[in-house]
């Protein structure tokens, strides 16, 4: 049986030029449309980031910093039944599933809001970019 092979990927970039009060949570999708008639196996799905959240009051500190954002690649039928998860990093395929019309790849960064004597503060700086990709067969 022929296996046809699918990418999906996505890359989302977050930046302010000076210091903010509040850094809203980044969070973006990509999407591919799957035959629910074929057996679909997602063999890969990891993601990658660069950057992060400083609080710059007194000194520099770093806020967030990490190297990977909340990966999740959901499998949707097409009559919205029961979706299926999967989170990243995953270098292992999975076993061969049937019934599903989509594939929603997702990535999720926190936020983050400070405020001094309950007024904000210009207080964070914030870079970040994030790359996600998920390998996808159907046979």
């Amino acid at each position: 049986m022929a296996t046809t092979s699918f990418m999906i990927q996505l890359f989302s970039e977050q930046y302010f030029a000076g210091a903010v009060s509040d850094v809203p949570e980044l969070e973006d999708e990509a999407f591919l449309f799957l035959d629910p008639g074929k057996a679909t196996v997602i063999r890969e799905l990891a993601s990658e980031e660069e950057g992060g959240l400083l609080f710059v009051g007194s000194g520099i500190a770093p806020l967030w910093w990490s190297s990977e954002a909340f990966t999740d690649l959901r499998l949707v039928p097409p009559r919205g039944e029961h979706y299926t998860y999967f989170y990243a990093p995953s270098f292992n395929p999975s076993p061969p599933m049937k019934g599903f019309g989509l594939a929603i790849l997702r990535v999720r960064e926190a936020g983050a809001t400070t405020s001094q004597g309950g007024q904000p503060a210009n207080a964070l700086r914030a870079y970040r970019r994030v790359g996600a990709h998920a390998y996808v067969d159907q046979t």
